[in-house]
């Protein structure tokens, strides 16, 4: 915690996918697509009026900032299996890996997306 908000600084991964053939790119998937549940865990708000989108644009629509990025560690079972899939694995559990590094650093149980929006991280940034 950090100014009474969650303050990420590292997330590890390991993913199962089979023989990993491009490193890097493989890599860069992983990251990304921690980095992309995070932040839309985090601050990813989606709100309809009238069957409308309320956000609409990226200036109403807050996705994770530079500064709000965590040192990020992917690593790779190496199981000598046919590679399989990698651009999706890695997003979905990041959000339940985040409430749950929330509760452990404060105790309270986050249920619904986005974390920020919640007592007591709201703010008006």
């Amino acid at each position: 915690m950090q100014d009474g908000k969650p303050l990420i600084k590292k997330i590890t991964s390991v993913a199962d996918c089979g023989v990993v053939v491009n490193s890097s790119g493989a890599q860069q998937q992983v990251m990304g697509g921690i980095l992309d549940g995070m932040g839309t865990a985090m601050y990813g708000k989606l709100s309809f009026n009238a069957g409308e989108p309320e956000q609409k644009n990226f200036n109403v629509y807050r996705h994770i900032r530079m500064k709000g990025i965590p040192e990020v560690e992917a690593h790779f079972v190496d199981n000598g299996k046919d590679p399989t899939g990698l651009g999706e694995p890695a997003l979905p559990p990041a959000g339940g890996a985040v409430a749950n590094a929330i509760y452990k650093a404060t105790g309270k149980r986050l249920y619904r997306q986005p974390f920020i929006e919640q007592e007591p991280f709201k703010s008006d940034e």
